[in-house]
């Protein structure tokens, strides 16, 4: 996952920043280069969040887990600033997202121990 992550990160950067922002679109939010200050920092923070979550991936084990984690925190606190700040469905969305990756994240830990 943490692989899946680190591109997903750097396919957000390009859609942010050479792209005309899809992502952010689908969020309800304007193209990136129209968002104050603050967003255009969160979203860079979320997109450097999967190549950060691919490190931690290399290094495997807790790190592994917790480079899972930030990038999972990163992303719903970002739709839920985004559906607070422009409405819209972002955050079941990036909730719904988690709780596939936590799926995958269970069964791949029990197959292990097999």
């Amino acid at each position: 996952m943490g692989a899946l992550y680190g591109v997903a990160g750097v396919a957000h950067a390009a859609d942010c920043l050479a792209g005309p922002s899809d992502l952010l679109a689908l969020a309800g939010a304007p193209p990136f280069y129209e968002l104050p200050a603050l967003g255009q920092a969160f979203a860079l923070l979320w997109c450097l969040s999967g190549p950060a979550a691919y490190a931690c991936a290399r290094v495997g084990g807790r790190v592994a887990d917790a480079g899972l984690v930030q990038y999972g925190v990163i992303e719903c606190a970002g739709a839920g600033a985004a559906a607070a700040a422009y409405g819209g469905a972002s955050l079941p969305n990036a909730l719904a997202v988690q709780a596939v990756v936590a799926a995958a994240w269970v069964f791949s830990n029990g197959r292990d121990s097999e």
